[in-house]
Formats: C-alpha cells, structure tokens, sequence
C-alpha cells in the first residue's frame, strides 16, 4: 500500500459554507462532518484544506438531509486530484499555448513552482485540463449568443496538430469571428467517423451556421458533408495559397543554394584577412572586409515561410545592397597601404 504523501509543516486551511441559514426554513445552520480534507499543491503554495459541511438542525426542515460546504474550497481543486485547479490550467496553457513538451511543463513545475509533481502525472492533469475545457462549452447558445446577434450565424473551423510524432492528434473547432473553441479532443486517427463527434454537439445546439473553413483534407470534407450537408465547405485560403506557391518555394530554395556556392571562398578571404599575430584587424581596410564577409553570412542564412516569403529574393535584395554599398566605398577612394588591402 502507499503511504499517504507529506509535505512537513504545513499551512492547514478550513472552510465553512458560505451560507449561513438553511434554504428552506432559514434556521441556522450547524457542523455536521468534515466533506473532504486533503493537500491542495498550488502554483504559489501547498496547504492541507478541509472543506466542512454543514446541515440543518431542524427536525421538520424538507432539507435536513442537505449538505452544505464551501464553494471556496471546490473551487480550488478538483475531486480526486490534490493538485489546484491553477496548476491545471497552467498545464493547459503551457502544453497548448506555448507546446512545451510534457517533459518541459515538468521541469517547469518543478523548478518555478511550488508543485512537487512527476513526469507521468502530467500526463494525467492534460487530460484532466482537456475535460473541463469541454465541461466549460457545454452551453452553446449562451456563449455564442452575443456573436450569432452580430453577424448572424457562426463560420466555423476544423483543424488539428500533431504536437510530437508518434502522440495523438490535437483536433479543434472553434468559430472565426469570435474565437470561441466549440470543441477540442485528442484523437488517434483523423478518420470521418471520428471527426463527425466533435461537430455534432453544434448542430445538436441548434447553432446557426453560415459556413465552415478547413483544408482539403478528405475526411475532414466527408465530415462535414455529413453533419452540416447544407452549408457551405470553404478550403482555408492559407492552404490553397501554400499549395499554389509550392513551385515558386522551390525555384526560391534552389536560387538560395546556388548563393550558397557562389560564396564559397568567404572562408579564404577571412583567413588571408586576419593576421597569425592579430585576433582582429586594427587597419579599416581588414575591418570593413570581415565586417562585408560577415554580412554575406547572414544573407544566406535567411529562411522563409510560405506561401509568399521567399528567402532567396530577400537575400538577392541583401546582396544588391550590400554591392552598392561596397561600390561607393571603391568611388570615395581607398585608405592607405595595408596587406589586406594588397591580398
């Protein structure tokens, strides 16, 4: 059996309901037992919380059964875990805001913070996170009615990520004027079948939708033809632009290679540049030549992303810069004798 975790001398906190009077008959309430007591690990602290319950005294009271406790209290964690519904959250926004790895959100905990946590149980406040982010959506309507008001319906998106190789897939749905997630699950494959559950609780809601937005991703267009069969599917612009600029990226990397190997000899010309005896060159011809061969270096270490930023036409504009630059230094004259200059 194992044994009961000990944090030392510790804070020990107790709460009481916050109502005072029973909502039946109004007599005053009195301690009945303790609810639960356990360690609660916050982001900041760790205290051992008691959540009393209270009942009413009245015989004939229809409610004498009832238990009253502490709102407070179970707001701070949730049933089961000894961990705060702060270092939940925290978890959540480390693992799916900033795709830390389960590895980093634990050295993270365990060197920042004041949670004592292992590897393994990450893992298991994920998933936790993961179901009160969807217990949180239930109720639609009230969420999204202030959008559906605004422009009269929702456009919604589906896409998913796989965070590392070989774990499962991150899917979303959520509405694109207002941001609001609808939906999140991890699911292992991206089949139609297992896409379809997680637009199904939109149309159940009774939720206008005026469009969808997602890739060309065939199970992704069987899903939604599925569930929403009358609405409009609209590829993301994104991903059809990506698609459409694949052939220009590629003409663009190869430009960027072909820079590459012109610039070869940027390595001779340093080497007879600097002197055996100087670390750094003291004349301002040496200097102005390994301040020009550090900037071609830099030219061609741009990258790119697509669809439309191309880092060889970047580099190509760099490079023109850097020859006008160059230009004008030869046309004002050049400075006194120097073996770099000869060379």
């Amino acid at each position: 059996m194992k044994p009961p975790r000990s944090f030392g001398a510790r804070p020990h906190l107790r709460y009481r309901p916050e109502v005072i009077k029973c909502l039946w008959c109004g007599t005053g309430l009195v301690y009945s037992h303790s609810v639960w007591a356990k360690w609660v690990q916050s982001l900041d602290r760790i205290e051992h919380v008691t959540n009393l319950g209270y009942r009413c005294p009245a015989p004939e009271c229809p409610g004498r059964g009832a238990v009253f406790r502490s709102a407070r209290a179970e707001a701070r964690q949730v049933k089961g875990s000894t961990y705060g519904v702060d270092v939940i959250a925290h978890i959540g926004a480390l693992r799916f805001g900033q795709h830390h790895t389960r590895t980093e959100i634990w050295h993270h905990l365990n060197t920042e913070t004041a949670v004592q946590i292992s590897d393994r149980h990450v893992q298991n406040l994920l998933e936790t996170y993961l179901a009160l982010l969807r217990a949180s959506q239930q109720d639609l309507a009230a969420l999204l009615a202030p959008t559906i008001a605004e422009h009269g319906g929702l456009i919604v998106s589906l896409d998913g990520l796989q965070p590392e190789q070989g774990n499962d897939q991150l899917w979303v749905v959520r509405d694109v004027w207002s941001g609001t997630v609808l939906g999140a699950a991890n699911l292992q494959q991206a089949s139609a079948p297992m896409l379809v559950p997680l637009l199904q609780p939109i149309r159940t809601a009774g939720l206008p939708v005026l469009g969808v937005v997602s890739d060309a991703q065939e199970s992704i267009r069987l899903a939604v033809a599925e569930v929403f069969p009358d609405v409009p599917h609209q590829l993301c612009q994104y991903h059809a632009l990506r698609e459409a600029a694949k052939p220009l990226w590629e003409a663009d990397r190869h430009l960027l290679v072909e820079m590459k190997k012109e610039l070869r000899g940027l390595r001779d010309v340093e080497e007879r540049t600097r002197r055996p005896t100087e670390p750094e060159p003291t004349d301002p011809t040496s200097t102005v030549i390994l301040d020009t061969v550090l900037a071609l270096r830099q030219v061609v270490r741009e990258r790119g992303t697509l669809p439309f930023d191309f880092a060889g036409l970047r580099s190509m504009e760099a490079l023109d810069d850097l020859g006008a630059s160059l230009d004008r230094c030869l046309e004002k004259g050049s400075s006194p004798a120097s073996p770099a200059c000869e060379s």
